[in-house]
């Protein structure tokens, strides 16, 4: 792939990554629970446990962590879930572009393409 062409595909990329609005880790499980009161409804049968209740999980300083969510603001959770994993998602296919473009890269006899400083007599 020329240079044209690789610099065309990431301006692309990184036009769909602007584009996207708040990401957020995590997912979102729906959970129907039980109470502590041994006479109600919900001890009777699974099919009258209590909720609804909406729960984001995700990973906070390598711990798992939940947050419970209102059922008004479920649809706005959901979106930045999404938008987190087409991050994700862009993000793979430039360094897959990255990955492929440097696999296949042969510099100019002699011309390097990039000058690093000299650390001797540092």
């Amino acid at each position: 792939m020329n240079s044209r062409k690789l610099e065309e595909i990431l301006i692309d990329l990184k036009q769909q990554i602007a584009k996207l609005g708040m990401p957020i880790p995590g997912s979102i499980q729906t959970v129907y629970l039980r109470c502590g009161k041994k006479n109600c409804r919900c001890h009777q049968s699974d099919g009258q446990r209590h909720g609804p209740y909406y729960l984001w999980y995700r990973r906070k300083n390598g711990k798992l962590t939940t947050q419970s969510i209102a059922e008004e603001d479920l649809q706005s959770y959901r979106i930045w879930i999404s938008n987190r994993e087409e991050l994700e998602g862009v993000v793979q296919k430039m360094i897959d572009l990255g990955a492929d473009y440097a696999s296949n890269f042969k510099s100019t006899p002699g011309k390097s393409k990039i000058s690093l400083p000299s650390m001797r007599g540092k």
